[in-house]
């Protein structure tokens, strides 16, 4: 029943969903409702092959100057989630997105590395 005592609903009203109890609820996209939609943006990870392999051979690039310079070592670990997420049989997208952009924070003081990063940042996004 609405606001007014009736059983009519506002066309346009989005009350959005409201789960309460001891419910878990895991989707890429939900909706409810007369004529609602949901939309999911999945990943195919064989796209990400280019990808995958450009940021390997970052990896090791990077690795190999960690010796000189030690604050390499978290922008390394960064791009090992990186590397994981990719793996992933459905890599989140807002994730790899967000990790590639702290990536690039990590290495903005190396120009070769900053570049290297931003181009794949830029692939990824291509294929969101």
């Amino acid at each position: 029943m609405n606001e007014h005592g009736t059983n009519e609903h506002r066309t346009n009203e989005n009350s959005g969903i409201f789960i309460t109890g001891n419910a878990r609820v895991q989707a890429d996209a939900m909706a409810a409702g007369t004529r609602a939609q949901a939309h999911s943006r999945k990943i195919d990870n064989r796209r990400y092959g280019e990808v995958r392999a450009r940021l390997d051979a970052l990896l090791e690039e990077m690795r190999a100057d960690e010796a000189g310079h030690p604050e390499l070592r978290e922008a390394i670990e960064t791009g090992e989630a990186i590397a994981g997420e990719l793996a992933a049989d459905e890599p989140e997208p807002r994730r790899l997105v967000r990790l590639l952009r702290s990536l690039g924070t990590g290495v903005e003081k190396f120009s070769t590395f900053a570049a290297a990063v931003a181009s794949i940042e830029e692939s990824v996004r291509a294929l969101l």
